[in-house]
């Protein structure tokens, strides 16, 4: 900042007078300079350690899907080998501890376990590679980066190359799922494909609804159920006159069979026991408020 003076110019006035001399004229004192400050420089964004090592050092990326194109894949070789290692893999279940294939059948039996082979594999080899919950987003510069189709719809492994993007797209922000049932001892997750597998769960569901209805058949008053109106060919599909109240008691009757569990909103339950490899999501109740025990689907990881 340039600071400036303002002088005020004088003038010597001569009075002649006899015996007397002209006063002295008084003098004005300089501007006193502004201080100086200095503009705190903000330090510069800690490295993201969620990230693969690989992306850390890269600065900010700029593009955008615009500048996204089909070309000749320079990292399609690497993510096929990173895949195809990741497919004959075994894993350790962290939560079990069970060692299983991480692909069973064509289908990935834990996602996370699989991207996080074929991550790490990347890795080791200076390319930086984040998952964005639909496609693999690779890259080693922020001049442009390559995006791979590695899980199916329906849960299969297999690798598809689905365009470059000039300039790179930003790194994805790796999210951690929000816990959602405080009292499960198993750490949130995040589901990337559903099926309709066999029901693991079924007997605990079936055994907790049935002490359910056994339980409110016994009141003078049911809570739960209206034991006047059943659904058309069930022998238990009482209509539920109290939904709030009947999927708390399921949960409360699943949690003392070990299982952790939220409410959908969709009259669904989700359940899961022991490991997030799988969560099962069961429809509790039909569109008209009858009970109900039907598997809708099966999520890999599990979904909460």
């Amino acid at each position: 900042m340039t600071i400036r003076h303002f002088l005020a110019p004088f003038c010597a006035l001569l009075m002649a007078s006899c015996g007397s001399s002209p006063p002295p004229s008084p003098s004005t004192p300089s501007a006193a300079p502004a201080p100086t400050t200095s503009t705190p420089t903000a330090p510069a964004p800690a490295p993201n350690s969620s990230l693969p090592s690989s992306c850390r050092a890269l600065p900010p990326a700029t593009g955008t899907a615009a500048g996204c194109h089909q070309e000749a894949s320079d990292f399609l070789r690497a993510v096929t080998d990173a895949v195809s290692a990741a497919q004959n893999a075994t894993a350790v279940d962290p939560d079990s501890k069970e060692t299983y294939s991480v692909v069973q059948n064509g289908l990935i039996q834990s996602p996370n376990a699989y991207l996080k082979l074929i991550v790490d594999a990347l890795d080791r080899q200076g390319l930086c590679a984040v998952y964005d919950g639909e496609e693999l987003n690779v890259r080693t510069s922020n001049s442009f980066n390559e995006l791979f189709d590695i899980i199916t719809g329906t849960g299969g492994s297999w690798t598809k190359y689905m365009s470059t993007c000039t300039p790179a797209t930003p790194v994805p922000a790796i999210v951690t799922p929000p816990v959602l049932d405080p009292e499960c001892k198993l750490a949130p997750s995040k589901d990337s494909y559903c099926d309709r597998a066999t029901p693991r769960y079924e007997t605990d569901v079936s055994g907790a609804l049935d002490e359910l209805i056994a339980q409110d058949q016994k009141l003078g008053t049911p809570l739960i159920f209206d034991f006047s109106s059943r659904a058309p060919g069930t022998n238990n599909g009482w209509r539920v006159a109290n939904a709030p109240l009947y999927f708390s008691e399921m949960r409360g009757r699943l949690r003392t069979r070990g299982y952790c569990s939220i409410y959908s909103g969709d009259d669904e339950l989700l359940i899961k026991r022991g490991t997030n490899r799988f969560s099962e999501h069961w429809d509790l109740l039909t569109g008209e408020g009858y009970s109900l025990r039907l598997l809708a689907a099966t999520c890999h990881d599990a979904a909460f």
